[in-house]
């Protein structure tokens, strides 16, 4: 499957948030034009990693869903996610979405359930948004 070769799909995927939206668009058409090219569906190519099949799995992954390999909650906490967060919530051009999952995020800072992978997309959300703000600028 050449056309699904890992490192060229994960570029594509990559550029899915690209701020440029006839990038995002046309990242996501060819990676669509990949996927059905190769035969595959998306069911099959998005296998559930070794152990996260259980006996109540029906095909769709949840939150609780146990993909995550390592701690949950890093030692320590969050307390620099915290500050972006604040810093985020301060931008008056948010839509109310994200304004909304920002606050979701500080609840779940609060609550424990704040995860590395949460971690990540904050720092990709904040480098987004400031470059965003860089080019309006």
């Amino acid at each position: 499957m050449p056309h699904l070769d890992r490192d060229s799909f994960i570029a594509l995927l990559d550029r899915l948030g690209d701020p440029d939206e006839a990038e995002a668009l046309a990242s996501a058409r060819e990676i669509d034009r990949r996927v059905r090219d190769s035969g595959m569906t998306w069911n099959e190519l998005l296998v559930p990693p070794p152990g996260a099949v259980g006996d109540d799995y029906h095909g769709a992954f949840t939150d609780d869903d146990p993909l995550e390999i390592g701690p949950v909650r890093r030692p320590g906490g969050y307390p620099d996610d915290l500050t972006l967060i604040e810093e985020l919530l301060s931008h008056d051009t948010l839509s109310p979405g994200t304004r909304q999952e920002l606050l979701d995020f500080k609840s779940d800072i609060a609550e424990g359930e704040f995860t590395d992978m949460d971690s990540k997309y904050l720092r990709d959300l904040h480098a987004r948004l400031g470059r965003q703000a860089r080019r309006s600028a």
